[in-house]
Formats: structure tokens, C-alpha cells, sequence
């Protein structure tokens, strides 16, 4: 068995979104004990000193970076995508598939079962077409249970959540056909009314995917797609780094959703990492220029975030501190696809992901991704 511990930390509670002072003590990946250690177990834990130390990022909806996209990636693109992600922070990565062949989604279903990945998140086929974004049109088609049956078999035990517009025919069919699955479903790419999105929720929808991005706009006569997501209490997904949304409309929004279904992600596409040039994403030529991708229609295609980044930006853009900005990027994201009994939390049980911040406390000083030392 392999163990080893921190000592002389504050360590972030979730649960009381606050930092206590002790140590972590892991073994084979996972967190044994949190608090006061023995005598014993102080004199072989490395002192941190005083450093704080937060759960690693959970990020629900990424594309790609480093050049790799999850869809169509080897088994070692795979493996190079967990460590690029991982020293950025980001311990747990869901590999988010846009739109594609049937064949490419159940190709890149197996080499991402075979990397151990916990979920898969599709985004792509299954949108409206008049809000596509950066999908190629000739990819997308309406739900297909049967089609989505035979992913959902090639996944076997990890999670499968679902982005597409609800208002398509059969569309709330096909959300009540993922939930009797137990996979998930987003709202997405949708020109759904308010009312629409609102009989998506209650047919079991759990989420907003990318809020504001690729759906039906709020007015005050019209809520839209948007206001459903600020209003029905489900979770909502924001890309937070002022380009997709205002910042003062992440703050607006921040205050409007509960605060433990505000979910970052980074929708970040392959270009992460790497700068400007020509990518590809869904099918589509993609142009990075200035830090910000565009298709060549000029729609925005993803963005070139760190979920770590994405944190920090939402402490800028709301003036909140970091305790309450923390569980956007972990615990919510965490819960929101059934994986907070493996991560986003630390706590006894659960793996070992942590991020050990440097003494301004907005750096990165190391990372932990299922107990490795990885930056």
C-alpha cells in the first residue's frame, strides 16, 4: 500500500464552506483521515506550511486542449489529456463529445471506457438547428433512443449526461429514455420558449448547458430558455471568462441560481493550452485569434479556459471570496453527474484530488490527481 500526508494546513470543508487547520492523510488514492493526525503520522507527512489546500476541479463540459480533442482521440491522447488537465488543475476531466458520426461517438466511447474515465458528456447531434454554434449542420439529427442506447451499453459504469434541445420532436421523450437509463440530461443549443424548458425540467431534465451560449434569450414577456435556467432551480452551467458572458451578467446570474447549482465549466475546445492559430471542433474549421475562437461565420466555438482560471475569474466578476467560489468548480459540478461519492469534496472515502495553493492563495503550488503528485 502506498500512503503519505500533508500536515500544517487549512483544509477546505464543503460542507461549511470554510478552512480548518490539520492535516491529510491518504493511502492507495484516497483520503483516510482529515483533522489532527498522531504523533506518527506527523512525523512522515510533509509540512505544507500553513498553505491552503481545495479540492481539485471537476469540470463537467470540456472538449479538448493541448491540441487533443476528446472525440476521435487514441487511448494515448487520452492519457496525455488527463495529465494536461490534471496540471492545471482539473483532477477529473468529463470528456464532452460534440457533434459527430454515430461511429465516431461509439469509437471514442471505448478508448475513454478503457482510460478510466468516470462519465461522458455528448453535446452534438441532438441541437436545434438555428442554434448550433459550431456544430457542422450535416452532423445533427433528432434524439434517437435506440442510437443513444447502444453508447449508453458501450459506456457500461460510467455516467452519460446528455446536452440537446428539448423542444425537438420527441425530445421529452427522450428525457424521461436517459433518466429510466440512468444517465442525464441538459438543456442545449435550443430555441425552447420558457414553457418548453420548463416541461423539459419537469420531465427530468437537471441541467442548463452552457447558460446564456446557444439558447432562446430572456425578456421580460418572453423569459425564454435562459429564464428557466435563472429560475427553475436546476443546475446551470456557466463559461466564466468574459468573452461568452458579461461579467456582469455572471454576477446577475450568481445571484439569481442557488448558489449550489452554479456550475463552472470551460467548454474548452483543443486550442486550450496551446494559443492562437487553426483547430477543429464538431466538424468545423476553427480560427483562435486573440485568445477567442470563432468558426468561419463568425460564431463563437468554445473557449481557451482552465477551470482553475474560471474559479478565479467568477471571484473577480462577483466579489465573491475564494470559500464560496470553490464549490462551483468541485462539489457542484461533482454532484450535478452523481460523482460526489468519488470526488469533489475532501473528505474520508473519497479520492484524492486536492490542489495545494501557494501563499498568495491564487496559484497553483501543486496538484493531486487520486493521490499522485502531478505539478
Amino acid at each position: 500500500m502506498s500512503s503519505f500526508g500533508l500536515k500544517n494546513a487549512l483544509i477546505y470543508d464543503s460542507d461549511k464552506e470554510e478552512f480548518i487547520s490539520g492535516g491529510i492523510e491518504v493511502r492507495d488514492g484516497v483520503i483516510i483521515k482529515i483533522g489532527a493526525l498522531s504523533e506518527s503520522e506527523l512525523s512522515c507527512a510533509q509540512d505544507v506550511g500553513g498553505r491552503k489546500i481545495i479540492p481539485a476541479m471537476v469540470d463537467v463540459h470540456s472538449h479538448g486542449r493541448a491540441g487533443i480533442d476528446f472525440c476521435g482521440a487514441s487511448e494515448r491522447e487520452l492519457m496525455c489529456l488527463k495529465a494536461a488537465y490534471a496540471k492545471v488543475g482539473t483532477a477529473t476531466v468529463v470528456p464532452t463529445l460534440a457533434s459527430a458520426t454515430q461511429d465516431e461517438w461509439r469509437a471514442t466511447v471505448e478508448n475513454i471506457k478503457n482510460c478510466g474515465f468516470d462519465a461522458i458528456h455528448f453535446e452534438g447531434r441532438y441541437l436545434a438547428p438555428k442554434k448550433r454554434g459550431a456544430h457542422a449542420p450535416e452532423l445533427l439529427t433528432l434524439p434517437n433512443s435506440s442510437e443513444m442506447k447502444e453508447l449508453l451499453d458501450l459506456a457500461a459504469d460510467m455516467h452519460v449526461h446528455v446536452s440537446f434541445a428539448p423542444e425537438l420532436k420527441g425530445g421529452i421523450e427522450f428525457i424521461r429514455f436517459l433518466s429510466e437509463n440512468n444517465a442525464t440530461a441538459g438543456i442545449a443549443h435550443t430555441e425552447a420558449t420558457y414553457e418548453e424548458a420548463m416541461a423539459a425540467v419537469e420531465a427530468g431534465a437537471v441541467s442548463f448547458t452552457h447558460t446564456f451560449n446557444a439558447m432562446t434569450e430572456m425578456f421580460h414577456r418572453e423569459p425564454g430558455a435562459v429564464g428557466a435556467a435563472l429560475s427553475s432551480g436546476r443546475y446551470a452551467e456557466f463559461i466564466c471568462d468574459g468573452v461568452h458572458v458579461h461579467p456582469a451578467v455572471i454576477k446577475a446570474a450568481y445571484n439569481a441560481v442557488p448558489h449550489d447549482k452554479f456550475v463552472l465549466i470551460t467548454d474548452s475546445l483543443m486550442a486550450a493550452g496551446c494559443g492562437d492559430g487553426e483547430y477543429t471542433l464538431a466538424g468545423l474549421s476553427v480560427n483562435v485569434s486573440g485568445g477567442i475562437a470563432r468558426t468561419e461565420d463568425g460564431a463563437i466555438a468554445g473557449s481557451m479556459l482552465d477551470l482553475f482560471t474560471a474559479m478565479r475569474n467568477l471571484m473577480r466578476f462577483t466579489g465573491i471570496s475564494l470559500e464560496q467560489a470553490i464549490p462551483c468548480a468541485t462539489s457542484n459540478p461533482a454532484r450535478m453527474l452523481s460523482l460526489d461519492k468519488i470526488t469533489g469534496s475532501l473528505k474520508v472515502g473519497l479520492r484524492a484530488d486536492m490542489i495545494v495553493l501557494d501563499g498568495c492563495e491564487n496559484e497553483i503550488s501543486g496538484v493531486y490527481a487520486n493521490g499522485n503528485l502531478v505539478n
